[in-house]
């Protein structure tokens, strides 16, 4: 999902014309659906680590 947002916003990056007076919009979208996409993926792994680490070790 994170790659997917990544992604989206290599596009609209790239297929906006950065030279228009309203071109900060387009940047900020997609910055901020970066952000947002690393950080839902950041509280994932942390939440995988956490159950690994709670549930019992098998015994030998």
């Amino acid at each position: 999902m994170c790659l997917v947002f990544v992604a989206f916003a290599t596009w609209a990056v790239r297929t906006s014309d950065l030279h228009t007076p309203d071109a900060w919009k387009t940047v900020l979208l997609a910055n901020i659906g970066t952000i947002s996409a690393i950080h839902y993926f950041r509280r994932q792994v942390g939440q995988g680590r956490r159950s690994r680490s709670r549930s019992p070790s098998p015994s030998s």
